[in-house]
């Protein structure tokens, strides 16, 4: 395990494992989506749908977070990168459904593309970094690569687009400090400060999850490896499934 991640992290409080921190992004992605997907709006709760969007702003930075923590930690990253590929491509029609009523919308993937890609991001930049190169090509060459990732992130339409690709590679670069992934967190998801439902208003929620991560003790915790990857596409195709019943 990286040295430097046991000295940041690593501590004998009971709060928050990694299957914590998942368990609150899991159940606030879901209130989010239950949103999103227009269920509730359709239902008639405006403000309990807003409220439930609000909510949700603390998910991705929870997910990007881990992912950029995951690629520290993962003893294996090819398998870690080849279920997270496997997951987005198994999601895509749970989420076009859920979205968007049909089995496949081109102009916007799911985020586990995103996290898949910035994922990959860090996976390139560890080889450059084991690397023989002068630092300054080093530089130079994560950067290119990292602005290349933002914009295929674009161009696949992906959830959060570039803005969670920066996210991501922020973090993994600043995980060896938590004062810098608070600032990391900040900035990163400044754009979601402000979001606003129909008909309710409250700025800063993205901003619960810093607190929440820097509670982080670095251990695992005890949770099946593929539990929370089939959460994504089976909690979506449950809200397909509301919809149908109940609209």
């Amino acid at each position: 395990m990286d040295k430097k991640f046991l000295e940041t992290w690593q501590s004998d409080r009971f709060f928050f494992t990694s299957r914590h921190l998942k368990i609150i992004a899991c159940l606030t992605m879901f209130l989010s989506h239950l949103a999103q997907s227009y269920l509730l709006y359709i239902l008639g709760y405006i403000r309990i749908a807003d409220l439930s969007m609000l909510i949700g702003r603390v998910a991705m930075p929870i997910y990007c977070f881990m992912v950029a923590q995951g690629m520290v930690l993962t003893k294996d990253k090819k398998s870690y990168l080849k279920r997270l590929f496997i997951f987005a491509l198994v999601s895509e029609i749970p989420y076009d459904l859920a979205f968007r009523n049909t089995i496949f919308e081109y102009y916007n993937q799911n985020v586990i593309f995103t996290l898949f890609l910035g994922a990959l991001l860090i996976y390139i930049w560890q080889v450059i970094e084991d690397k023989s190169f002068k630092v300054y090509i080093k530089i130079s060459l994560m950067l290119i690569i990292a602005i290349l990732f933002c914009f295929l992130a674009q161009m696949m339409f992906t959830d959060y687009s570039y803005k969670g690709i920066i996210a991501i590679s922020l973090l993994y670069l600043s995980f060896s400090n938590k004062y810098l992934t608070a600032l990391v967190l900040f900035l990163s998801f400044y754009f979601e400060a402000y979001v606003t439902g129909y008909s309710l208003y409250i700025p800063f929620i993205v901003y619960l999850s810093i607190p929440l991560i820097l509670l982080y003790n670095g251990k695992r915790g005890k949770y099946s490896k593929y539990g929370f990857y089939l959460f994504y596409p089976g909690h979506l195709m449950l809200i397909y499934f509301l919809k149908l019943v109940l609209l």
